[in-house]
């Protein structure tokens, strides 16, 4: 098992239902590795700092920003009040996927397919296109344009979705 996936399962164990965003949703939508500075994902109940000390996860303070680790040293990025990339949080709850990492049984949630591709491509950094495109060679027959439908603001985001990803299909 990738050390980042383990660590996203141990996450789960932590803290409970947890959907995992980002580098993590990636890893497991395409079964892919790629790097990543931190681990994000997002919680249905917010979760205090007093908590997550209890948990054995530490809190420091770094260019007046505040960081959080978990007890195995990966930095985490948790959502629970702010929507991520115009998505609202409980969308990303309630369309989660759970992903097997394993032959025993054990799964993580993640965001699925669909809503994944709409956060990177809102998010147009780089690495998101890059992510696009990874997402693209490994997954395109499985993406559903209703479920993109559902998600997209209107027919216009829609459409240059579509576009992106089929343009991502015919050049490889």
């Amino acid at each position: 098992m990738k050390p980042i996936i383990r660590e996203a399962f141990n996450i789960t164990k932590d803290l409970g239902s947890v959907t995992f965003v980002g580098a993590v949703a990636v890893i497991l939508q395409t079964n892919e590795l790629r790097q990543s500075q931190d681990i994000d994902f997002v919680i249905a109940n917010e979760i205090s700092n007093e908590e997550l000390l209890n948990k054995q996860y530490r809190i420091v303070q770094e260019n007046k920003k505040e960081k959080k680790y978990t007890p195995r040293g990966y930095k985490i990025d948790i959502y629970s009040s702010r929507d991520l990339n115009d998505i609202p949080l409980q969308t990303i709850i309630d369309k989660a996927q759970a992903i097997p990492i394993d032959n025993k049984g054990n799964t993580v949630n993640t965001m699925s397919l669909e809503t994944l591709i709409v956060s990177k491509f809102r998010a147009n950094r780089d690495q998101d296109v890059e992510d696009l495109n990874r997402i693209v060679k490994t997954r395109y027959k499985d993406i559903s344009v209703d479920n993109l439908r559902e998600l997209t603001k209107n027919d216009t985001e829609l459409k240059n979705i579509q576009n992106t990803l089929r343009f991502f299909a015919e050049n490889p």
